[in-house]
This record gives C-alpha cells, sequence and structure tokens, in this order.
C-alpha cells in the first residue's frame, strides 16, 4: 500500500500475529491501550466464506484523554478510541492509521481535537519504535 495524505504506514518484518504483539507492547510502554479489536480475516470468512490475508483492527485509546473529550464533546467517543489497522502476510506486516492532517480535517471543537491528536501523536510515537515509516512521494516544485 502506499501511503497518502490522509493515512499514515508503519512496516514491521514480522508475520501479522507477531506484529500485533509487537503493537500491543509498544501501545503499552506509551500507557495506551486497546479496550477491543476486531479479527477482520475471520469475520469475513464467518459471514462470506472468502479467505483473507491476516487482518486486524486495534481500537486504540487511553482513558483520560477518552474521558477529557466526551465532558466537551460527547460524540467524541466516535474518535477515540483511534482504529489502527494491522494487516500481512507470513514475512511481512502494514500497520495503517489516520493522519494527523486527516484528523485536523474533521472540524472537532478544539478541546475535542487536542485530545484526538494528543491521542494520534502518541500511537505514531509507539509505531516509531518499532516499525519502519513509509514516507510519502515528493512531488517536485516549480
Amino acid at each position: 500500500m502506499i501511503s497518502d495524505p490522509r493515512s499514515v504506514t508503519f512496516h514491521l518484518p514480522v508475520s501479522c500475529r507477531s506484529a500485533v504483539a509487537q503493537v500491543k507492547r509498544a501501545l503499552e510502554k506509551d500507557g495506551l491501550r486497546v479496550p477491543a479489536e476486531m479479527n477482520v480475516a475471520s469475520h469475513i470468512r464467518e459471514e462470506f466464506g472468502a479467505t483473507l490475508t491476516p487482518s486486524f483492527v486495534l481500537y486504540v485509546d487511553d482513558p483520560a484523554l477518552l474521558l477529557e473529550a466526551v465532558i466537551y464533546q460527547r460524540d467524541a467517543a466516535m474518535l477515540i478510541p483511534q482504529p489502527v489497522s494491522i494487516s500481512g502476510n507470513g514475512h511481512a506486516s502494514e500497520i495503517v492509521l489516520r493522519s494527523a492532517e486527516a484528523l485536523r480535517d474533521m472540524g472537532m471543537p478544539p478541546v475535542v481535537r487536542d485530545s484526538v491528536l494528543e491521542l494520534h501523536s502518541r500511537i505514531v510515537r509507539a509505531m516509531d519504535s518499532i516499525g519502519e515509516r513509509e514516507a510519502l512521494p515528493q512531488i517536485a516544485q516549480c
């Protein structure tokens, strides 16, 4: 997958299941939690009988940031926890999350935006500690 300005992509040279475990450990080191996760491949297999490469979505939060955001706007709970997608094959995995730019463009009130962006920066920091960030293609300036 090629990153676009709406997402941030990291690569890990391990299987998807190993990547999920590494991601969870890195998030935990930064004081973040994964209150929910979804095995996307398993869900698709159960619903449609289709086989996909391993794919998971972790929903990442910090309860204090969630509380801070929902005090000001209840629907902030749609943005915290933040989804982190992990997919891969036997040898390599990819981690994808929304970019800060995409989150900023959602038109949130400042207090909610600050909580969402703080959580995002901590997730990115955790992923930087374990994976290689994919660089965006550079556009030549005229």
